[in-house]
Order: C-alpha cells, then sequence, then structure tokens
C-alpha cells in the first residue's frame, strides 16, 4: 500500500551506503525536490551518506536536479552515462571526491528491465573497444574507481559463435525516485502530463524485485477512479512512498525552459506556420544552422534520423526544414520522442509538436538494433585515425549519454562540428576512446564529418574531403587539419 509522505520524511527513509536509482533526462521527469531534500538534510546532518548513485541519463540543467548530489560523502560511487549539464558532479568526479562508472544510457536504460526480470545480465557490441570494454577500463572513469573496482564488476566479454559481445551485470538496487503528474490515492502513477515517461516504470520494476523502496515525487494526489487505467504508466503496487512538490514550476518542470504545462511538448504535428514559431522560440547563429545545413546533404527521404545534444539537436531540425524534408523523414530523439522539431542544451530530449513519445528503453532497442539510417552527433577530439572523444574532456567527466549506443547501431553516422571554434576538434591522438570509425568501417557503416566549411568522410585510409568551400577561411580551417586528412 502506498504511503503519503511529506518531502521532510524522504531523506529518512534512505539508508546510509544504499545504491540509489533515479529518473530523468536534462530536467525531464527529474524528481527534483526529493533531491533537494535529500541534500539538505545531508549538509545539515551528514545523511544519508555513502550513497552510490545510478541514473541512465544526464539529469539537471547545470544548476538543478543530480547537481545538488555532488557533495563529496553524500556520494560515494556515481554509476551514469553524462554528466556534460551536470558541471558541479563533473568536477567533483573528475577530482576524485567519487569513484566514478561511466556506462553507456541505453544500456543503463534497458538494464532496469533486465535486472527486473531476473536475467543474468544483457548481451551487446555496444562498448566494444571503447573505455567501457574491460580489456581497457570496464567503464571506470577516474583513479578512485580504478583503485577499488573490478574492470569486470559491472562489464564482461563473452563470446558467441565467434563473435565478442559485452555482457552487462545486473547490480542490486535499494531505492528509486522517480516521479508522475499526479498519483491517486490508491498509488497509481501517470505521466499524462510528461515529456516522457522514460525509465519510470523499468526503474520501479527493478527496485521492487530487488525487495527496495520505490520513491515518487507527483504534482497532486486525485481519488481512484480519475486516472484513466490506460493512463497509468506506475501501477500502486510498485509505489511505496510517494511526496507532493509544493513548488511545481521549480522543482517538477516539464524542461528547463517549460516549467509549466505546454501541450506544444506532447502532441501535434509540424505546419509551416508553428514550425516558424518553433524556430522564433530559438535564437541560433547562422554559423552554428550552416553546419546542420551541411550535413543534412545526407539525408534521403524516409530517412530514420537521431541527433544527439549540440549542434545536431540545435539545427538538424532547421537545417531539414530549410531542404523541404522535416515532414518527409522520422526525426527522432532517444528520449523517445518522433517528429517535431527537436529543444537543444538543457531541454534536450524534448520537442515541439512531436508526432508521437514513446519510452526511453524501447526507443534505445530500436537504436541498437539498427533502426536508425543516419545519426547526427557531436564530437570533442577527432584523431587521424578515426578515434573520437565525447566523454573526457579537460579532465571533466563528462560521459557518453546515448552516444555508444546511437552510434553502435545507427547506418551512417555524421559529425557535427565547428571549425571556427574556440577549441581545435582535431587531434594527434584522443584522450579517450568514445567511438572508433575503423571498427564501424569493418562493420559495413559509412562516416562523416560535416563542419561550416566542409563535408569529410572516413575511408580505410583516412578522412578524406568529399566537399568544401572555397573561402579564405575554408581553406584556412582545411591547411589546420592537413596533418588528419587526405585529399
Amino acid at each position: 500500500m502506498t504511503r503519503f509522505v511529506s518531502m521532510a520524511e524522504v531523506p529518512g527513509l534512505i539508508p546510509d551506503g544504499a545504491t540509489v536509482v533515479s529518473d530523468g533526462m536534462t530536467l525531464m521527469g527529474v524528481a527534483d525536490q526529493l533531491l533537494a531534500e535529500i541534500e539538505s538534510s545531508f549538509l545539515a546532518t551528514g545523511r544519508p551518506r555513502g550513497l552510490t548513485w545510478m541514473q541512465a541519463a544526464g539529469q539537471s540543467n547545470r544548476e538543478i536536479g543530480m547537481s545538488r548530489m555532488a557533495h563529496p560523502g553524500l556520494v560515494k560511487r556515481v554509476i551514469g552515462s553524462h554528466w556534460g549539464l551536470t558541471p558541479r558532479m563533473g568536477e567533483l568526479l573528475g577530482r576524485d571526491e567519487a569513484e566514478c562508472v561511466c556506462l553507456p544510457q541505453g544500456q543503463l536504460s534497458t538494464l532496469y528491465r533486465t535486472i527486473a526480470s531476473g536475467r543474468p545480465g544483457q548481451l551487446s557490441t555496444v562498448g566494444l573497444g571503447t573505455f567501457v570494454d574491460p580489456r581497457v577500463d570496464g567503464g571506470r572513469f577516474n583513479a578512485s574507481a580504478k583503485a577499488n573496482i573490478s574492470p569486470t564488476e559491472y562489464v564482461e566479454v563473452i563470446e558467441i559463435e565467434g563473435v565478442d559481445y559485452l555482457r552487462y551485470k545486473p547490480i542490486k538496487l535499494d531505492v528509486a525516485i522517480i516521479r508522475g503528474a499526479v498519483i491517486d490515492r490508491l498509488g497509481n502513477l501517470t505521466h499524462r502530463e510528461e515529456v516522457s515517461g522514460l525509465d519510470a516504470l523499468g526503474i520501479a520494476q527493478a527496485v521492487h524485485n530487488c525487495g527496495g523502496i520505490v520513491i515518487a515525487q507527483v504534482k497532486a494526489i486525485v481519488e481512484p477512479g480519475e486516472i484513466r487505467a490506460r493512463d497509468v504508466t506506475v501501477p500502486a503496487v510498485l509505489v511505496d512512498y510517494a511526496a507532493v512538490t509544493d513548488d511545481p514550476e521549480l522543482h517538477h518542470r516539464q524542461t528547463h525552459s517549460f516549467p509549466a504545462y505546454n501541450e506544444d511538448l506532447v502532441a501535434g504535428y509540424v505546419t509551416p506556420e508553428n514550425v516558424g514559431r518553433a524556430f522564433e522560440a530559438q535564437e541560433m547563429d547562422e554559423g552554428r544552422v550552416s553546419i546542420g545545413v551541411r550535413g543534412v546533404g545526407l539525408v534521403q527521404p524516409g530517412n530514420v534520423i537521431n541527433v544527439g545534444t549540440g549542434i545536431p539537436a540545435d539545427t538538424i531540425g532547421r537545417a531539414l526544414s530549410r531542404a523541404g524534408l522535416l515532414n518527409r523523414v522520422h526525426l527522432t530523439v532517444e528520449s523517445g520522442t518522433y517528429g517535431g522539431v527537436p529543444l537543444g542544451v538543457v531541454d534536450f530530449g524534448a520537442a515541439i509538436h512531436p508526432q508521437a513519445i514513446i519510452g526511453h528503453p524501447q526507443q534505445m532497442d530500436f537504436y541498437n538494433g539498427g533502426g536508425v539510417d543516419i545519426t547526427f552527433m557531436g564530437a570533442g577530439q577527432i584523431d587521424p585515425a578515426g578515434d573520437i572523444n565525447v566523454s573526457l574532456l579537460g579532465g571533466r567527466a563528462v560521459g557518453v549519454g546515448g552516444f555508444m549506443d546511437i552510434t553502435d547501431g545507427a547506418k551512417r553516422i555524421c559529425f557535427l562540428v565547428s571549425a571556427a571554434g574556440r577549441h581545435p576538434k582535431f587531434v594527434a591522438g584522443v584522450d579517450q576512446v568514445s567511438f572508433s570509425a575503423r571498427r564501424a568501417l569493418k562493420r559495413g557503416k559509412q562516416v562523416y564529418l560535416a563542419t561550416e566549411y566542409y563535408l569529410l568522410e572516413f575511408t580505410p585510409d583516412g578522412w578524406r574531403v568529399l566537399e568544401s568551400d572555397d573561402t579564405p577561411e575554408a581553406v584556412a580551417a582545411l591547411e589546420a587539419i592537413a596533418f588528419a586528412v587526405i585529399h
């Protein structure tokens, strides 16, 4: 039976040393007031402490969400995929003040269902040959993790019929932190006003079947029967405790930029009129858009497209619209959206006027299985051998998010980067391998890189120039990477 508690009671429900798992992506689905109460309790009393915290996706807007957990002693170990929008956590992990394990977002999302079902793990090619591979680092991201955690603690290599796979191992979970729009007095939870249900159901099932507790943050409590059975996303049997937020616009935002419910984020269809309004709401530098325009030259009508965070999410929707392709392709985001105009940066994961929204693990299953024709991704470092680093930059733990899952399954991969940016992208050798273009080629994939000045393709002989502008800026940009490309 679900018990309704005050926010102040929540920290006392979490034992010291527990393994806690939270839901969310950017601020979508993030139970921010529950996290705020845990932080306040720790700062005032030192409890709870020594937590292992697991998160499939990044869960912050740089200021709140998982940023609240970035205190030495509060977390002992963090298992996650991305901290790019959680700079305080990235810095804490970079300073080695908590052990850091980075695993691919899609593998973590689908692992919740694996744990719930009692299976002995899940097999995937995602992560082979990268820092996730236990023959490299096993996902261990900093010195304390490498000192205290075996490289096979979370993942091991298994060969089946001559093919290597990574086995992602189940993890015992003690506490779940999830949220929903409203809950009825029986404890049935709905996400009917949320941008996505993300992993709430999988997390709740996994923690319940591990013998742990599930704590939900909601905006309101309603009477039994007021939530249609079809709209229940987490049934009452899985919710042990629920607490009502007293400030939804701060602690229960649809996304960072949309504190209150907005129908445009959960329904609709892109028309010439509303796409214009969507673009007006996202001011964009024309030079940045030109990168997406060059990349979209690779797109064909009917393609299933994925966009990653950064330049791809910011520019591909706009570039497709200019090319007359926006409603002739299937534009998707890893959170589960189809169609519409993807939002970027602190709103990444949501789209304006999406045609459909499915669950996060189901989307990752589709991606892992090869459902994407072309994905557009950002890159932090690129080297002549075709290795890409997005995960460890400047000594700060950034992580891979869904990058590994999506590039592993996509038929074509196009990296979008700015050649005019402050930091050179091409280096003699990357600091960490998040993606291998050579391995992708061996698996029959095509790999490209687009900037505002040129388009490259990776070949068995290295990066080759496919097209370039003849402006002085373009000539200078290609001269700067002459060590890394062939003509």
